[in-house]
């Protein structure tokens, strides 16, 4: 069994966590706060998610998640727009 070392950040500490920040950021651009999330299918979503991840982030050297993640996985995959 490998351990590794966990960070929680503070409550209400939005600075603590970058990452988490920019996401929900980028939520926003199809889920408003306003939303009834309830309201969302299950399609819409799923949509949303694949957007997401094919969508270049200049952390990734411009990579999308999808990409560095299969990178991480020894994989190697070109994705082109049409």
């Amino acid at each position: 069994m490998r351990h590794m070392t966990t960070w929680f950040c503070d409550a209400y500490a939005s600075w603590q966590k970058g990452g988490v920040e920019n996401a929900n950021g980028r939520l926003r651009r199809w889920l408003s706060r306003h939303l009834d999330i309830d309201r969302v299918s299950d399609d819409e979503i799923q949509e949303i998610v694949l957007t997401m991840n094919l969508t270049p982030r200049k952390c990734l050297r411009f990579k999308t998640p999808f990409q560095a993640l299969l990178a991480e996985l020894g994989k190697d995959v070109k994705i082109r727009f049409a």
